[in-house]
């Protein structure tokens, strides 16, 4: 697996790839929501222009191999102050689907806020959630952290959770993926990854 955490993003557009479904009776009535597991997130980056010898050429082989090793990238949030959530978090009681994460190992007092960034390593896959409400952990260092869409694989005692540092794991999906190089010998380079687990 590729890592992509040292890229300089110039510009990074999350996205979520929902596979529920609004149901609309066409007799009328009301709608409704159709839930299905699998819910993920993917995000389109731009990086800033650079020259093509040197670093433009070590990313565009970084980013090829990329494509068919997959990779990771950091999930940025500016502005975001994330402070120091714990050294070693982990999942804390097994849970099978569900939106709820249990863990243990975070700092006494640290509060998880509603739209937080966090990576869950399980069976050494990571998985990009976001929390969905305010948690805090107690003075045992334990919380349960709601997360925005269901969880996609089991999570096991001892999984690793990152805060301080959420990265977003895939593949880049594109069919073909190219790079323009100008008359300057500058290169400008993007790509979008999926989460594929």
């Amino acid at each position: 697996m590729i890592d992509l955490t040292h890229i300089e993003q110039t510009i990074a557009e999350p996205e979520l790839i929902d596979f529920g479904a609004s149901l609309s009776p066409f007799l009328g009535g009301p709608s409704q929501r159709l839930d299905r597991l699998g819910t993920r997130h993917a995000i389109s980056v731009q990086m800033p222009t650079m020259s093509v010898e040197r670093e433009g050429r070590l990313w565009i082989v970084r980013l090829i191999r990329a494509k068919q090793e997959d990779c990771f990238v950091e999930f940025q949030q500016p502005g975001f102050k994330i402070g120091i959530p714990g050294n070693s978090i982990t999942v804390s009681a097994a849970v099978d689907g569900g939106r709820v994460l249990s863990v243990t190992g975070g700092r006494p007092g640290y509060s998880v806020r509603e739209g937080q960034a966090l990576t869950l390593t399980s069976r050494g896959r990571r998985f990009f959630y976001l929390a969905s409400a305010r948690s805090v952990f107690s003075a045992s260092g334990q919380t349960q952290i709601e997360l925005a869409v269901p969880l996609r694989e089991e999570a096991t005692i001892g999984d690793s959770v990152d805060l301080r540092k959420p990265v977003m794991a895939g593949r880049i999906m594109e069919d073909g993926w190219k790079w323009s190089i100008d008359t300057a010998r500058n290169v400008g380079l993007s790509f979008r990854i999926e989460e594929i687990a």
